[in-house]
This record gives C-alpha cells, structure tokens and sequence, in this order.
C-alpha cells in the first residue's frame, strides 16, 4: 500500500490508496506535494536499489561483509541531503500555490437599508461593517459568508447603541443560489434616545463613602461637558468622564479621578441616565518641582520656565502650559510631567518632570532660484542650548549671484523677566543688487518681550557701516555710510504655521528711526513699515484664499540723503511677482532702480490643493513705489499674474511660480520664475 500525504488547499481531502499516482488523492488532482513525494519516492528507491551494483567499485568491495551491512543501512533511509533539497523544493512550489487566487472563493454583494431620518447612519455603519470592508478577500462557502452577516448584525447593534439608537432592530438574508452572491441587510434605527439626567456622586477625604456628595444636576451636566435632551451619544458620554476627572484638577484637586461610571437606559422614556462616581482626593497647592533626566541643560533654565509658583492653588492648565513651553525649545526627546501620587502633610503636592534630552545641534540649508536674482543656496547651523540656559545661537550663509552673506543670530530666552528674550545679530554681506553695489555691515541687540500668545513686541539699537556705490553715480565711486537705528516693531500673529497657513491673520508695524553720516554729510530720516496678511479657508484646508498688504513711508530726509540700501522697493519675489526684484518705481538713466520714499502693496491667491502633495496658486498682485514719502494716485501701480505649483512636504510646501507683467515697461521682462520653500507668503 502506498500512502500519498497532500498539502492542498483548507477543506480538500486527501486519502490513502493502493497503487494511487500523483495528485490523485487530492480533489484538484494538481498538488505540488503529491508529485514531490512521488519523486521523492523514485529517486530514493533508485539509489537503494543501485548500490548492490556498484559493490566492487567501491572500497567496499574488498570487504563484502561490511559492505553487505553499509547496504543495509543504505536502503533503511535515503541520502541525507536528499531530504534538505526537497524540502526548498516544496516551500518553493507552495510559496507560488499561494499567489493563486482561491478557485472556490463565494463572491458576494452587499445590501444594505437602513430606515432612519439620519442620513448619516448608513454611510457610518458601511465604515463598520465587516461585510463592506472584506469585499475583496470573500470566504469559502455560504456557513463562512453567513458568519460574517452575523458579526455585522452584531457590530451595527452596538454602532447604533453609540449614536443613541438603543431600540434599533436588525435582520439579514444569505442567498447563495446565484453568482455572485447577495447579502441583504435591513436596519430599523428606532427612536433617538436623550439625555435625561447627569449625576455626580463624589467622594472626599471629608466625605464618607457611605453618603458621597449629590451635584446639582445642572452643575453635573455643565462639568460633564454634557447637555440635557441632547442625544444620548456613547462617545460624549466617555469623554464627560475625563472632563469631570479634569475640571475638578483645574479647581485644585490634583488626584481627582471618576473611579466608576453608571449609565441607566430608560426605553419606555427612550431617555438616558449618567450616574458618575468621583474621587476628588484632597485639595493641595503646587510643591517642589523635581526634575531628573537633565544633562547639558541646567535646572535653573528648566525651573524657570514654571508658570506657577510653589503655594498657588494647583490647576491642570499650568502643568499643560508648562509642557507646551517646554516641548517648543526643542531641546527634549521625550517628556513625562505629571503630579505626585500623594499630598503631603502641608497640603502641597510634587510635580515630577522626567525628561530625556535630544540632540541641541541642526544642520540644514536650503536652494532657491529666480529669474531675476539666479539661483542660490542657503546653510545653517544652530545650536539651540549654547551656553546650558536654552540660548540659541545660529549662524547662516547665503551663496547667490547678486548677495553673498554671513549671519549670526543669538537669543538668550527668560532674560530679567519669563517673558522677555534677549536678542543679538551681526551681519556681514556683499551685495551686487541693480540698485547698488558694495559691502553692508550691521550689529544689533536688543529685547523681545511676549505680550500674549498673539502679541509681541521688539526694541533695541542697530549700528549700521556700509561702502555702497549708488545708482545715480556714473562712477561707481563707493561712499561710506554709518548709521545708528532705534528699530520698534509690534506683531500680532493668529497664523496657525509659518511656512503654510490655512487660518488666522498677521500684522506688524514697524518704526525705525535713524541718523548719521553719509558720504560725509549728516543725515537723519524715520522708516515706517506696515504690513498685515489674512488666510481664510473656503473648502476646509483644500481651498484658501490669501491677501496681503504693505504701505511704508520714508520721512524727515530727501531722496539723495537716504543711502540706497534704505530707500524703498518693490518688485521680486517676495513682492510683486511678475517683475525683476526692486525693478517697481522710478529708474535711473541706465535702467537700475532708483528706489523711493513711499511704496504700496496688495497682493491675493488662492491655495488649491490637488492632491496630498500637490496644489495649484493662482496669484494676483500689483505695487508702485513712489518719490514722496506717502504713496499718491498719480504713481502707477504695475500688475503681475501668474500661477504656481506646490508640492506639500512634511515640513513645508516647495513653490515654483511664474508670474507675468499685466502693464510692463519696455525694459521689463515678459516673465519670471521663482523658486523657493514654503508659501510666498
């Protein structure tokens, strides 16, 4: 008797039988195993078979009777490798019976109705349902199909349950008769169940267990985060839990937490009752702050970042605000605040902050192009605890064709007050602009102090030496300049990202007075700034519409006092696209830009996305730039449009534009290109 093993497919049978062939103990009569084994069987009985043949070729053959038992041996087992090589043989054929696609596989089709005023419910249940979901991957035979109908009729009663429907009813038909096969599923929703009444029954160090604490209903309800007639929804029920848990550790109840939730299901009201079990624990002040986990940063930096001080009523939102300071220095790869597990006897409670540090160095840099300007390249290393404090010092070089920079960047953050940061900068660059030409060299300090989330305000002095070549001058003659500046800017900032905003509005206004010597003449002249930008979102975050505006004066000096690297311009890139950079306004014999004593902006576009990575900005925009210091209807405005690409990444959006000139000059190009990181603006 031959006895033939078969690794068919889950439910094929194999069987024993005399004299059976390959495959034929399968129901396929194709299993790859089958026709191994029989090859198996061959090429063993082959060899056994064959050594007697070779007994006097071997060095056996002068020892017949240990031969006679090596032949033995021989025929009791095949060769030892035989086994190994037909073993990668069989995972190699299962591996590509696998990628088959199963023959007996019950296609089916689903229906599903669902009768109810809420038109939600059906396309929500279709997002639960198993049937939906495992489309593509059907079972073997109708028990398999109407095990998966079960389950569904099962999770939607439970999915009604969560939306209010407690009164629901479903049913549902199999029927394998036809191909493919159908699925009908009914649902009856039933009435909208609400929210009757909220309890909370709590518990205190001085209250008993035995006769917690009845809230009033309507503060129950107000601390549950819930309203009353509203639909009795399972999820706004959960989350009541951890609102109430949490309220009471804004109120100074730092271990407050619901240690039991009772909800009662009334049918013949079709109402809801939420009972919930609160332990509130004693109420304590903020103790010590312990910190561990600290390294290269000092515990001074970290212990003056607390928006609270030791002995004020404990709140949740000052351990929150506090995360948030400190997860935005960047300097921490995880951490884990929280209160101690226990109120001591003075009636304070520990904070405990465990951090781990991360890597305080970035290296990054940066490509840009234009028509206007040519391409350029930007890098930028910075460090972000210099001195232990959380100082940050960064240092930038610019590489183009009309500039090439070097910049340095110190800020010392919580400097004399948590508000305020101390700010330095120094600045050598060359400059190769069609307006000038030479050297600009600049060092600043000064304080920023944060008003609010939204507000802020910056002061300091500016020490300004330059050797520039102006634009009037036939002789390219390089006349030095020094300047001292009192820069003042104020800025209110709602955006919702820097390189890519969908909401919120930016405005600043900035007040620059300077005064000093140039080409040997004393000069005095105040720069005004203003400028502001909105983004609003018609289509969520997949269409936004964007305006911006500037309007900027120069006063108390003529034209020909004010060095050229401080007159106003307009025109580029980050201005008006469409036109050169700074080629708006009046304009030498030459052609170069003269610059101007008043410049105006207004500019819109529409943000489309296409696609996750992909969108589509049409843009408009126009700019004039005139010689008095208040911009007047008599100066033209010149126009550009244009339309531009993004490709959305993880850490900004990359533009590509093109823009053209709606009333060029004849000097003027007939477009431009501009490449760069993150919106325009």
């Amino acid at each position: 008797m031959s006895f033939w093993p078969c690794c068919c497919w889950p439910g094929r049978s194999w069987a024993p039988g005399p004299g059976r062939g390959p495959g034929r103990g399968c129901a396929a009569n194709s299993c790859a195993f089958c026709w191994l084994w029989s090859f198996y069987s061959c090429v063993a009985s082959w060899l056994t078979t064959s050594w007697p043949r070779r007994e006097m070729c071997s060095p056996w053959g002068l020892f017949p009777d240990v031969w006679r038992e090596r032949r033995t041996i021989m025929r009791s087992r095949p060769p030892p490798h035989l086994g190994l090589l037909l073993s990668i043989i069989v995972v190699l054929a299962g591996a590509v019976r696998a990628d088959e696609p199963p023959e007996e596989a019950l296609v089916y089709g689903v229906s599903l109705d669902v009768n109810s005023e809420d038109n939600s419910l059906k396309p929500y249940l279709e997002r639960v349902s198993r049937l939906v979901s495992l489309r593509d991957d059907p079972p073997f035979s109708g028990a398999g199909l109407r095990r998966r109908m079960e389950a569904d009729l099962e999770l939607f009663h439970k999915a009604l349950r969560s939306r209010g429907y407690y009164a629901a009813a479903t049913k549902g038909a199999v029927e394998t008769g036809d191909k493919p096969a159908k699925v009908e599923i009914q649902v009856e929703a039933g009435p909208l169940y609400t929210l009757e009444a909220v309890n909370i029954e709590e518990i205190t160090p001085e209250i008993s267990t035995d006769s917690p604490s009845l809230w009033p209903a309507e503060r129950a309800a107000q601390a549950a985060g819930l309203a009353l007639g509203s639909p009795a929804l399972a999820d706004d029920v959960l989350k009541g839990e951890g609102t109430v848990a949490l309220g009471r550790q804004r109120e100074g109840y730092p271990l407050a937490r619901v240690t039991d939730r009772v909800v009662v299901v009334d049918h013949s009201r079709k109402t809801m009752k939420v009972t919930y079990k609160l332990e509130s624990g004693s109420r304590a002040t903020f103790g010590s702050l312990r910190v561990t986990g600290l390294a290269e940063v000092k515990e001074s930096y970290v212990l003056a970042m607390r928006p609270w001080q030791e002995g004020e009523l404990y709140d949740e939102r000052q351990l929150r605000e506090f995360r948030r300071r400190l997860s935005e220095t960047r300097l921490f790869a995880t951490l884990d605040l929280a209160p101690d597990t226990a109120v001591d006897e003075s009636g304070r409670v520990p904070i405990v902050l465990v951090v781990t540090e991360g890597p305080p160095r970035t290296i990054s840099g940066g490509l840009s192009y234009g028509t206007d300007q040519g391409p350029g390249a930007t890098g930028r290393w910075e460090h972000r605890n210099f001195l232990g404090g959380g100082e940050t010092l960064r240092v930038e070089a610019v590489g183009a064709l009309t500039q090439q920079a070097l910049t340095g960047q110190f800020r010392k953050p919580y400097f004399l007050d948590p508000r305020q940061t101390l700010t330095g900068t120094a600045r050598l660059a060359r400059e190769d602009q069609e307006a000038y030409t030479g050297y600009t060299n600049e060092v600043g300090v000064g304080i920023e102090r944060q008003l609010s989330d939204a507000w802020r305000v910056t002061g300091g002095v500016v020490l300004d030496y330059d050797r520039l070549t102006w634009p009037d001058d036939d002789n390219d003659t390089l006349h030095d300049q020094s300047l001292v500046g009192l820069p003042f800017q104020v800025v209110r900032d709602t955006s919702n990202s820097p390189l890519d905003p969908t909401t919120g509005t930016r405005a600043a206004l900035g007040l620059t007075p300077l005064a000093g010597l140039v080409s040997e003449t004393t000069t005095a002249f105040l720069v005004a700034d203003l400028t502001g930008s909105v983004y609003q979102a018609i289509w969520e975050d997949r269409v936004v519409l964007a305006g911006r505006a500037r309007l900027s004066s120069l006063l108390g000096a003529d034209l020909g006092h004010v060095p050229p690297n401080r007159r106003l311009y307009a025109g580029g890139g980050g201005s008006v696209r469409g036109f050169g950079h700074q080629r708006i306004g009046p304009l030498a014999s030459d052609g170069d830009p003269l610059g101007g004593r008043s410049a105006a902006e207004i500019g819109a576009e529409l943000r489309i996305r296409i696609t996750e990575s992909i969108g589509l900005v049409p843009f408009l925009e126009g700019g004039t730039v005139g010689t008095d210091p208040w911009p007047t209807v008599s100066e033209s405005v010149r126009w550009g449009a244009g339309l531009g690409v993004r490709y959305h990444t993880g850490f900004g959006p990359i533009r590509a534009d093109i823009g053209v000139p709606l009333n060029p000059r004849k000097d003027d190009d007939s477009f431009q290109v501009y490449i760069s990181l993150g919106q325009a603006f």
